[in-house]
């Protein structure tokens, strides 16, 4: 690799808007989050149970594909 193209990696504490602070190596100096890992719905198990299937594409599915998944 060529010697001094590369951007300098720093540890930076990033802020999110709930408040909660990580750490992570970036080339910039300031970073701030909108939501994160600690605040985002599917993270904290309030999205992941939820599945929305309005044209029954699941069932489609299962139908297409029994023969196959009940072996």
């Amino acid at each position: 690799m060529k010697q001094g193209i590369h951007p300098e990696m720093k540890l930076i504490t990033v802020k999110c808007a709930c408040g909660a602070e990580h750490t992570m190596y970036s080339t910039v100096d300031n970073f701030r989050l909108d939501v994160c890992s600690e605040c985002h719905p599917f993270y904290r198990g309030e999205l992941g149970s939820q599945i929305l299937d309005t044209e029954g594409r699941v069932q489609k599915f299962k139908n297409k594909y029994k023969d196959f998944l009940e072996n």
